[in-house]
Formats: structure tokens, sequence, C-alpha cells
């Protein structure tokens, strides 16, 4: 895959896919995080050419319609605030004006979701060299992010779509010790993720609802908590490997809206209550100390004060450990905001979905386009 820094940008028209995708209140940005994370690809490219088209989604619109309420003004007006320049908003792809533009939200357009042939073209027609910047988008088989860079004659990866992968290439394929640490609701959403792991880890430490599930399979009594009953085989195989790390102590209460969560051995769950947080066990993350870890999902209901302990306990212990953090996932992400700041961690993904399909082995669409070329 050809990195930006790969390719003669001198008097080319760009186009740059971004994600751009942040929460939106009222016209006002809750959160800058991605839109500062876009801004080297930005900046560096205009170094070179004034000519740049920005292309992102917002939210999930209606294709084939305007919505106002998802339009790339307000995020238009905060680069236009960052860089001290006007910026069109254009919703045209045969008018793309001369210098730095950029491209209303592309899901308003038709065929964007269903990796339309004709949009496709049109979008890679439309520019000299297409880059592939927005990591959090490249397992989608949209017409933006897979169709365009297929179709295009000059693609590449932007600055952030290449760190993100060599950030996690060097905890899944360059360290020379692993441990990872998984939480979340459900083991079937992160099969592959915990089998990939499972192979590249010295240990996997489980949290959240998947933790019901392997402490099930174990015999454990976890009364009315979250399980799948349908995972219970899985659960076992992946604890005959040695590795999965189950918590010891948990927190119980009658729901997550009634009573106060009460710190219990896992042997001591009542059939009347719910594990709806763990105490992170610390003990057993020291005995094998490692080179980097991977973490992704909370440990609890961490929404929820009186269950976010586990998530808030294992936060601080990633904060000062040895080894080097690789984090990622949506609720990660609004987790380490919620009780600390990225910038205490050697590296905090901006993606979600695309995050957990990388670490799960798979080949994202994006990449797999990117590498035809």
């Amino acid at each position: 895959m050809k990195a930006l820094s790969e390719i003669d940008l001198n008097n080319k028209k760009v186009g740059i896919r971004l994600d751009l995708n942040v929460p939106i209140s009222a016209g006002k940005i809750l959160d800058h995080e991605k839109l500062n994370a876009a801004l080297p690809s930005i900046i560096n490219i205009l170094e070179k050419t004034s000519n740049l088209c920005v292309i992102s989604h917002l939210g999930r619109p209606t294709e084939g319609s305007f919505d106002q309420e998802l339009s790339l003004l307000p995020i238009k007006e905060w680069f236009e605030e960052r860089m001290e320049k006007e910026i069109p908003l254009i919703n045209d792809l045969d008018s793309v004006p001369e210098g730095l533009s950029f491209f209303e939200n592309i899901r308003f357009f038709s065929g964007e979701k269903e990796n339309h042939e004709d949009l496709a073209e049109k979008i890679a027609n439309t520019f000299d060299l297409y880059v592939m910047d927005a990591f959090a988008t490249a397992h989608r088989r949209s017409a933006s992010t897979y169709g365009a860079i297929k179709k295009s004659k000059n693609v590449c990866m932007g600055m952030l779509f290449s760190y993100e992968i060599t950030k996690i290439d060097q905890a899944l394929k360059e360290s020379s010790t692993l441990n990872s640490i998984v939480g979340g609701s459900k083991i079937s959403t992160k099969i592959k993720v915990l089998e990939n792991l499972l192979e590249k880890s010295q240990k996997v430490l489980v949290g959240g609802g998947i933790a019901n599930t392997f402490l099930k399979a174990m015999g454990y009594e976890i009364g009315k908590s979250l399980v799948e009953d349908n995972m219970l085989d899985m659960a076992e195989k992946m604890l005959k490997t040695g590795k999965i790390i189950i918590p010891e102590n948990v927190y119980i209460a009658e729901s997550s809206e009634v009573g106060e969560a009460i710190l219990v051995p896992v042997e001591d769950v009542h059939k009347d209550t719910m594990i709806l947080d763990i105490e992170f066990n610390i003990t057993e993350m020291d005995k094998l100390l490692s080179e980097m870890t991977i973490w992704n999902g909370p440990l609890g209901m961490f929404e929820h004060d009186k269950f976010s302990n586990g998530t808030k306990k294992l936060i601080s212990y990633l904060e000062y450990t040895s080894s080097k953090v690789i984090a990622g996932g949506g609720e990660t992400i609004f987790a380490i905001k919620k009780f600390s700041d990225i910038k205490n961690f050697d590296y905090v993904s901006t993606a979600g979905g695309a995050f957990l399909s990388y670490l799960g082995g798979d080949l994202l669409p994006a990449i797999e386009a990117l590498k035809t070329k």
C-alpha cells in the first residue's frame, strides 16, 4: 500500500476520505478528537498542492435526501477557524472549486452505502489522487471507502490511516510479548478478536458480559446476569488454552437500577442477583508483564458510577504500567475520556468496528482495495 509520503502531489487535484463523524448538538461539536487527528494529512497535502476536497460522512441519514442536522457545515466551520481561511461546502462533484473545499455528507448521496458503481466512479474520476485516511470506516464496503479506491488511477493511505495500522501491528505482529484485555457484553460479537488475541497473547483478561459466559462455562452461578448460552461451548474451548483470566471477585446487584453494588467472590453470586461489574485483577496481570497491551471493551456497566469500579481501576493500571498500551473501540474511548485522557496511553485508535475487525485478523475492504494499487 502506498503512503502519502511516496506520492508526488505537485499540481495534483486531490480528494481525501476522512472520518469526521463526531457528535454534534444544536450545531455545537461535542468532541474534537477525530477532527484534530485529521488535520495533519490536510496540512501535509496543502503544503504541496492547493487543490484538496475533503469527503466524509456524518451520522446515518436517509440516502438521497438532505438533513440539515447531519450537514457537515459545523465541521467545515471548525476547520475554517483552525485554518483561518474560508472553505466552501459543496454538493456537486462536477463543480469542485480550486483550493480547499468540503463535500457535503457523502451519505446524503444515493449509492454510498451499497457501493454503487456510478458514485464510486464519479468520486474516482473527479481527482488526480484519492487519499484514504478514514481508518474508522475501513471495514465498510461503501462507494467512498472501497469502490472509489478500486476505480481510482492513483490512490494512497493518508497519514492517520497509515499510523493506525502501524500502531496496531506493533502490538499484534511485532511485540515480543503481548497481554490483552477484552470486555463488552457478548462473546458472539468478538469471537474472532478473542481467538486472534488468544493466539498472540500471553494471557487475555475478560470482563463485562463476556466474563459472565466464561464463568457459567466453568460452572459458577451467575444468577440473572447477561449470558450467551449458545456460546458456552466456545467459552469452554477458549478456557482450555489456559490463557483466559476470569474475575475472582465481582460486583452484584438486583439490577442496574435497583440495589447497591456489592463486591463478592465469584463463588458467592446469588441466583437472584446480576453481575454488573468486576474487580480488576491486578495480581494476575502483574504475574506476566508484557512489552505491549491491547485493550478493547469496558469491564462493567461503567455508565453507572456504582458499576464503574473495574473499568476505572483498569484505566488507572494502564496509565502507569510499563507496557505500551493500544486501546480502541467506541465504548473503550468513551471510558477513557470519562475517567482519564487519551494522552495517557501509547495509542488510542479513532476506530470502533474497524479496530475490532483488524484485531480479529480480518482483511478490511479498504485495505483490500489499497493493496490492489
